[in-house]
């Protein structure tokens, strides 16, 4: 056979394999699909849902004004677009949504498919980072993992909720970045800093994986400083240890290589400076404001405090317990924080077995934990669990080089070994199919209840009741006005007087007076479900108008409790 026909063969018998091994991927993907497809209206829509990505994007679609935040825009082709919609969160889920509504409508089936399909690519993506790092054992116990974990499926099937574009980019960052370290091509890193840059101006917490890697990197360069020989102090350290022995462990750059990585970097954030020039940096002025304590009571001050209560969220993001409270129950699965934490000492013995070779790879995604949680003690908001989507793949993938490291183990040991082989595959099984069981619970509550509180299916019937009405309408509550504008397609637009004191405020009182009008339609949500007192404060400042209100609809919860009203009110 000629060589050429022989080389063609090869390639053909490699392209099969590779194909053929992608196989077990596609399984973990259908996993993922089922839970996150099912029903994907519920949980109802909530407000931020609809305010950082849905109703924007019908906005655009309409050609209609788009209120922005501090007047951050663009002008591209005659049309105003937002650069952000939060001072730390960027305005690209709104443009990822665009296509997705655009075809499917306004409905929340249509903004979730961007965010399931980005839950999708995150998978992906960090099998690819893992399988190249840690090899294809790994990856695929790392994807399955995160592939059932509850946290991660229920905030990927409300992704514009928890801002799940800037985890999916940042894995797409190590992705290709693991593969820019094998090959060196500069473009390679070009595409690694447009990720890094895009998962930034996508949420801000992006940056503590950033400065996480950089703090690797930085620890790894100390290392090597001190590892260096016939030196016994710093000073002779620094002196001796020359770019050229610290570029054994860390290959310089070119530059070419280290220009096209900023350049991508610059490219992925450039709306967040470009916002910050035009607003005379807001997102650093926010986040100076609540240096020491935010506007939502949170002490930035309080680190010890703040790391306590991280810790104990961080547990319960890894158990999906409470935090996902508003599916209708907690189903915490402690298998999945033992799994993780079983899996953290089996890489710690491994460091110790190697006498620390290896460490810079084994260590990473422990570290990376570490550093996104202690970063996270400061917020410019509150402490919410939310914060920590940008770190679910971390978990994920501790537990696959684990297991990875146990198969390792095990074919170095040939007494025993295929009992120890079932041993491990026993012990993967049971781990994720406890955590599809608890995704299955959740589920099934999730249909049975509709969801719970600002997550109620409830808004569905409430603004399809709105939809036909032409009166003027009022928010008098958070939680209800984006919901409906999007869901109407725009038709119904909400005027909101609510402000975010836990009390009426005198001012609030004194607004809604001058918003008294027989004409005019007032949404509140239900005694106790309220997100701010403005209910009675609506009813006793309507008692003295004087006026009668009166209820002309009432929207419940799947279970019948009763949770929005629409007010009218009229002459005595």
């Amino acid at each position: 056979m000629p060589a050429t026909q022989v080389k063609c063969s090869q390639k053909s018998t490699r392209h099969q394999a590779d194909v053929l091994r992608l196989i077990p991927l596609l399984g973990v993907l259908l996993v993922f699909g089922v839970f996150t497809t099912v029903r994907l209206e519920l949980p109802g829509l909530h407000y931020d849902e609809a305010l950082e990505a849905g109703l924007p994007a019908v906005q655009l679609l309409n050609g209609s004004s788009i209120t922005t935040i501090n007047g951050g825009t663009i002008t591209l082709l005659g049309h105003e677009l937002p650069l952000m919609v939060q001072n730390h969160i960027g305005a690209l889920q709104v443009y990822a949504a665009l296509p997705f509504v655009w075809v499917g409508g306004p409905t929340p089936q249509s903004l979730r498919a961007m965010t399931v399909l980005s839950g999708i690519v995150t998978i992906m993506a960090t099998y690819a980072f893992v399988a190249q790092i840690y090899g294809r054992v790994a990856a695929l116990y790392a994807s399955l993992w995160l592939a059932t974990y509850a946290s991660f499926i229920f905030w990927s099937r409300q992704g514009a909720f928890i801002t799940s574009l800037a985890p999916c980019f940042a894995m797409c960052a190590f992705a290709i970045g693991a593969y820019w370290w094998r090959t060196q091509r500069w473009w390679a890193a070009g595409l690694t800093g447009l990720c890094v840059g895009l998962a930034i101006y996508s949420k801000l917490n992006a940056l503590w994986l950033l400065t996480g890697m950089c703090g690797w990197v930085g620890l790894q360069i100390c290392i090597s400083l001190f590892q260096s020989r016939s030196t016994t102090t710093v000073v002779g350290i620094v002196q001796r240890a020359t770019w050229r022995r610290i570029a054994a462990d860390w290959p310089l750059m070119p530059w070419r290589t280290f220009g096209a990585g900023v350049v991508g970097l610059l490219m992925g954030c450039w709306p967040l400076l470009w916002y910050n020039v035009q607003t005379a940096s807001a997102t650093f002025r926010v986040i100076q404001l609540n240096a020491t304590e935010t506007y939502l009571g949170a002490n930035n001050s309080a680190v010890w405090a703040n790391l306590q209560t991280r810790l104990v969220q961080f547990a319960d993001v890894l158990a999906s317990g409470e935090h996902l409270w508003y599916l209708g129950g907690a189903f915490p699965n402690h298998i999945a924080v033992l799994s993780v934490l079983t899996a953290l000492l089996v890489l710690i013995m491994r460091v110790v077995q190697t006498r620390g070779k290896g460490w810079q790879t084994i260590l990473l995604a422990p570290f990376l934990c570490l550093a996104v949680i202690v970063q996270s003690c400061y917020t410019i908001s509150a402490l919410w669990p939310t914060h920590f989507a940008i770190a679910t793949p971390l978990p994920a993938i501790i537990f696959g080089v684990a297991m990875s490291v146990l198969h390792t183990w095990n074919e170095t040991s040939h007494q025993w070994s295929t009992i120890r082989h079932f041993v491990i595959i026993g012990v993967v099984t049971l781990v994720i199919l406890s955590q599809a069981g608890t995704s299955a619970r959740y589920l099934n509550s999730l249909i049975a209840s509709g969801g719970l509180s600002f997550h109620s299916s409830a808004i569905y019937d409430f603004s399809r009741f709105l939809d036909q009405r032409s009166e003027h309408v009022v928010a008098l509550d958070w939680g209800i006005a984006t919901q409906v504008e999007y869901l109407t397609g725009g038709r119904k637009v909400v005027e909101e007087w609510h402000g975010y004191e836990q009390t009426a405020t005198p001012e609030f009182v004194a607004g809604l007076r001058e918003r008294l009008h027989p004409g005019t339609l007032y949404l509140t949500h239900t005694e106790h479900q309220e997100a701010f007192q403005r209910r009675a404060a609506f009813l006793q400042t309507v008692d003295e108008a004087p006026f009668q209100a009166k209820t002309i609809n009432v929207s419940t919860r799947t279970d019948g409790w009763p949770l929005l009203e629409v007010w009218q009110i009229r002459e005595p």
